[in-house]
C-alpha cells in the first residue's frame, strides 16, 4: 500500500495536553516535586479533566509525572541515587549512539551538530535562556535521530524528558555555565567528527555526570516546590 493512501492520525486532546505539559515541564515552568492542579490544567487548556487525566498517565510512563493514589499528580523528583543512574544510563546510550550516527551519517551528524551548536551560540548571545535549552537537547538528540536503531531509539524516549528538564535545571539560570557549556559541545562535536572515540567518550562523560552538581539544585527546587 503506497504512503498516500495512510491516514493521518491528528492528534488526541490528551495527547496534545501531555505534549504541552511536557514541554512546560522541561522549561522549568514547574519545580521538581511540584503538585499539578489537574482543575487548574483543564481550565487552562480549555477542556475537561478526562483528557488532563490520560495526560498525566502518559507522562507518567516516561518517568516525568508521578500520579500518587488518593494524593495527586507530581513533576518527578529524583533521588541522589536516581541522579547516578540516569547518568549512567545516558552515558553509555549516548556514547553509543553517537558512535553508531558517525558511521552511519557522517555528513548529516555534522550539519546537525553545527546547526545545534549555532543555535546554542544565539540563544547564549540573546541571553535566551529557554532556546539555548532546547537548542542544547537537539544537539544530543541527533544521535539518536542518526543511529538507525529504533530499539535504542526507544531506550532513549524512557529518560528523555527527565534528562532535558534536568539539563535545563542546571544550566538556565547560570550564565557560566552556559558558557562553558557552548564550549564543551564544540569539542565533543570535533572529537566526534574526527574520529577521536576515546576523547569524544571522556568528554561526554564528564559533560554527562551531574552527580556532583544536581542534588544541591534539586534540594533548591524542592523547596520551591513545597517538598
Amino acid at each position: 500500500m503506497g504512503d498516500s493512501l495512510l491516514l493521518q492520525h491528528p492528534q488526541s486532546l490528551s495527547e496534545m495536553v501531555a505534549e504541552r505539559l511536557r514541554v512546560a515541564i522541561i522549561d522549568g515552568e514547574f519545580a521538581l516535586g511540584e503538585a499539578i492542579s489537574e482543575d487548574k490544567l483543564a481550565t487552562a487548556f480549555g477542556v475537561s479533566r478526562s483528557p488532563v487525566r490520560d495526560a498525566l498517565n502518559a507522562l507518567q510512563f516516561t518517568g516525568l509525572v508521578e500520579v500518587r493514589s488518593k494524593r495527586g499528580s507530581f513533576v518527578f523528583f529524583p533521588t541522589e541515587d536516581e541522579v547516578r543512574e540516569l547518568c549512567e544510563y545516558r552515558f553509555i546510550l549516548e556514547n553509543e549512539a553517537a558512535m553508531m550516527a558517525v558511521r552511519a551519517a557522517p555528513e548529516e551528524l555534522a550539519i546537525r551538530l553545527e546547526s545545534a551548536i549555532s543555535a546554542m551560540a544565539g540563544a547564549e548571545e540573546a541571553d535566551d535562556r529557554r532556546a539555548y535549552g532546547h537548542a542544547d537537547t537537539a544537539f544530543h538528540t541527533c544521535f539518536f535521530d542518526l543511529c538507525g536503531n529504533e530499539l535504542i531509539r526507544a531506550a532513549h524516549r524512557l529518560a528523555e524528558a527527565r534528562i532535558a528538564t534536568l539539563r535545563t535545571m542546571l544550566t538556565a539560570p547560570f550564565d557560566e555555565r552556559r558558557a562553558s557549556g557552548l564550549q564543551q559541545h564544540r569539542d565533543m562535536a570535533a572529537q566526534l567528527l574526527a574520529g577521536n572515540r576515546d576523547g569524544f567518550a571522556g568528554m561526554l562523560k564528564l559533560h554527562a555526570d551531574w552527580s556532583g552538581r544536581l542534588p544541591q539544585a534539586i534540594m533548591r527546587q524542592g523547596k520551591r516546590a513545597g517538598q
